[in-house]
């Protein structure tokens, strides 16, 4: 289930809540002060990765170019 992120248009605050993705926000309302005027936010998603390695990148063929991320495309262009 996905953790949504809201902000409450009546009081200005903001929360999250977990819900699956098939559910609507109509039944969602602000924890502060009730309200059911809510707006969902664009939030960003995090992955974990294990502890000590480094964020992994996205492969050349992600974004468009190159043809495999073993590094021989790039070594016949050099």
């Amino acid at each position: 289930m996905p953790m949504y992120e809201y902000r409450c248009l009546a009081c200005e605050s903001r929360f999250d809540r977990l819900r699956r993705m098939d559910q609507d926000d109509a039944d969602v309302t602000c924890p502060h002060c009730q309200s059911g005027q809510i707006q969902r936010r664009l939030s960003l998603f995090a992955t974990a990765t294990r502890s000590g390695a480094a964020p992994v990148e996205a492969p050349a063929s992600a974004s468009g170019g190159g043809c495999c991320s073993g590094g021989c495309c790039s070594a016949r262009t050099a």
